[in-house]
């Protein structure tokens, strides 16, 4: 991470930031569309993706003057959100798909991410805070092997601090929504879709939180009732001219969607983190937040004193030869910090571990890398907590174990499905017979309806079904 901030400090001071030289644009989006690709993963369903890039693309040939060469992505994430990167990059988030109810909102959406990304707002705000933004490192939890213990807890603010996604500022923010609808309505979208599909969303949430918005709800965005406003002001004095849509079932683009996380890239449940793919089942201490990425998993206590990453390396060197192998990658002053390494017996597994003494502060704090074989597979473990926190990583290493039979016949994935409703039915009466997941009051904000609402015959409900994995 230090090394990438290095990076971009010596492109952003060579580099003179006129107005149309875009070359850190490009260099930040492209690096940064990498980690959104090893830490969310791309959502591989291509329909839907090529739906998205169509309605994007309508929008991108109305720009008076485009930037870049923009790409849209769709990516497994279970928080409601569309975001860009710098450079042209575009994404939505598998979690916005239940929200919005038509291809109008979904344009509006995206219309606003693209002025984000062609008025470079992501490079302003960089320019004004790039210390801060760049070089943000815990204080309590100062690695003591910068290159991978580091990485343990830089890893869960990682995406706030590399891909400036909610850093605009209420300034740029009312710039994006402003100039986003009147996109969107030369692309012949109907501009007062921004307004349900806001009005939607801070509904949503909402109800999802039990928590009402407040002025400070969103900090970086201006506060839902007053942007409304604006917007409805905005669109007050506009005219634009509807023309035909991309497709005419918007809803039925997404019929099976992924909702919530991805069985395939592990489960949270409460403590518990288990992998169907991998094979294996391990437990965290309660309080504790986990933190699941496609490439590792990271979990820490809630004073960020204590924490682990767990990762896989190479299956077949040995324990002990991988462990040679890192240890001889570690730079002098690190290796110096080692105090101990040697086999080790977890459970009836025989593994390899290395043990690091610092100081920080006035405290001593141990740092482990160990190295443990399971199946065909090696997973390295690494580890920092104070002398008296020993034991809590070394219950978290016993609870490492394969998936039992059950445990694996019990896993399901959540899809979003568009259901057929019948006269007179109402929002409880359908889920009952579809077996809905979601709880009736969020069903009903999803679908704009009250849980008194009969229900037309054909009409067509956004619900989430169970399905096994």
């Amino acid at each position: 991470m230090k090394k990438q901030a290095i990076h971009i400090l010596t492109i952003l001071f060579s580099i003179s930031l006129v107005a149309q030289n875009v070359e850190l644009d490009k260099f930040l989006g492209e690096q940064n569309a990498k980690i959104v690709v090893s830490e969310m993963g791309i959502y591989n369903d291509l329909d839907k993706t090529e739906y998205i890039r169509k309605i994007g693309n309508r929008l991108v040939a109305e720009l008076e003057n485009p930037l870049f060469e923009y790409q849209f992505h769709l990516v497994e994430n279970p928080s409601p959100n569309a975001f860009a990167l710098p450079g042209g990059y575009l994404y939505v988030t598998t979690g916005l798909l239940p929200i919005l109810q038509s291809e109008d909102e979904l344009a509006c959406i995206l219309g606003h991410e693209i002025i984000h990304s062609n008025n470079r707002h992501s490079i302003k705000q960089l320019k004004k805070s790039i210390f801060p933004k760049l070089l943000e490192v815990p204080g309590k939890l100062i690695g003591v092997i910068d290159s991978e213990v580091g990485e343990l807890f830089n890893a869960p603010i990682e995406m706030s601090n590399e891909l400036l996604l909610a850093s605009y500022g209420r300034k740029s923010e009312t710039e994006a929504d402003k100039e986003g609808i009147e996109l969107a309505a030369k692309a012949g979208y109907n501009p007062n879709a921004m307004i349900t599909a806001l009005s939607r969303l801070s509904k949503t949430i909402s109800v999802a939180t039990g928590e009402e918005e407040s002025k400070s709800y969103f900090n970086d965005h201006p506060y839902t009732p007053d942007r409304l406003e604006a917007i409805q002001n905005q669109i007050s004095g506009m005219t634009w001219k509807k023309t035909s849509q991309i497709s005419s079932n918007y809803l039925q683009n997404f019929d099976g969607t992924l909702f919530g996380d991805n069985p395939e890239k592990g489960i949270i449940k409460d403590n518990t983190f288990i992998h169907p793919e991998l094979n294996f089942h391990v437990e965290f201490p309660e309080k504790w937040t986990i933190d699941n990425q496609n490439s590792h998993i990271t979990a820490y206590d809630e004073s960020q004193q204590s924490g682990i990453y767990i990762v896989l390396d190479n299956p077949n060197l040995s324990p002990k030869k991988s462990a040679s192998v890192f240890v001889e990658s570690l730079k002098k002053e690190y290796k110096e910090k080692i105090i101990k390494h040697e086999h080790y017996q977890i459970g009836n597994r025989k593994g390899y571990l290395v043990t690091f003494q610092d100081k920080v502060e006035t405290q001593t704090v141990f740092a482990y890398a160990l190295w443990i074989p399971m199946e065909d597979k090696l997973f390295r473990i690494m580890g920092i907590a104070s002398k008296q926190d020993q034991n809590i990583l070394k219950e978290i290493v016993l609870s490492l174990r394969k998936l039992s039979i059950e445990e694996q016949s019990h896993i399901t994935i959540n899809r979003m499905s568009i259901v057929t409703a019948k006269k007179g039915e109402t929002i409880q009466s359908l889920s009952k017979r579809e077996h809905n997941l979601l709880n009736e009051n969020l069903t009903c904000v999803i679908n704009d309806k009250n849980t008194s609402d009969k229900l037309k015959k054909g009409e067509q409900i956004k619900i989430i079904k169970t399905f096994k994995y």
